[in-house]
């Protein structure tokens, strides 16, 4: 049993590490020693630790649905983090080849993160509730990162 967890949430790991470390040899690189522009933006080390932490409640999410007969839940999960993981990406990469600040791109891919994790939620919450309360974390951080996107687009004119 602690064993299932412990391999649950180190998978969830691997997914993140994985996914991003192409991407500084890709030029995507987000912190580069900046201090925030806005108030209430975070110091730029508290945001892999965020994610660590909801990367954890995932995995913990995702041994909860192995408990479960409904155990095929978990790939909703999976993708969730393959989309979290993949940021640097759809942000930094398509603004890259397109020109196009990677904060447009950045607002329009939390909009989509947050509408699939509140899908998954409720998706998730018929089936294990604690899987789907789990989840929400990512939903009001990923909240939270708009905000700072959007307070960084008035800052820079975009909005």
């Amino acid at each position: 049993m602690a064993w299932t967890l412990i391999v649950s949430i180190l998978t969830f790991y691997a997914i993140l590490i994985v996914v991003n470390i192409p991407a500084p040899f890709m030029g995507l690189e987000f912190d580069k020693g900046e201090t925030p522009k806005l108030w209430y933006a975070p110091p730029g080390f508290v945001i892999p630790v965020v994610w660590f932490i909801l990367f954890t409640l995932l995995g913990i999410g995702r041994y909860n649905l192995t408990l479960t007969e409904m155990n095929n839940y978990q790939w909703w999960l999976y993708g969730l983090a393959f989309l979290c993981a993949a940021y640097a990406y759809y942000t930094l990469g398509l603004a890259k080849l397109t020109n196009i600040s990677a904060l447009w791109f950045g607002l329009i891919g939390n909009i989509v993160v947050i509408l699939f994790a509140v899908f998954i939620v409720l998706k998730l919450l018929p089936i294990n509730r604690t899987a789907a309360l789990l989840t929400i974390p990512v939903v009001l951080w990923t909240a939270f990162a708009s905000l700072i996107v959007i307070g960084e687009m008035k800052l820079e004119k975009l909005l």
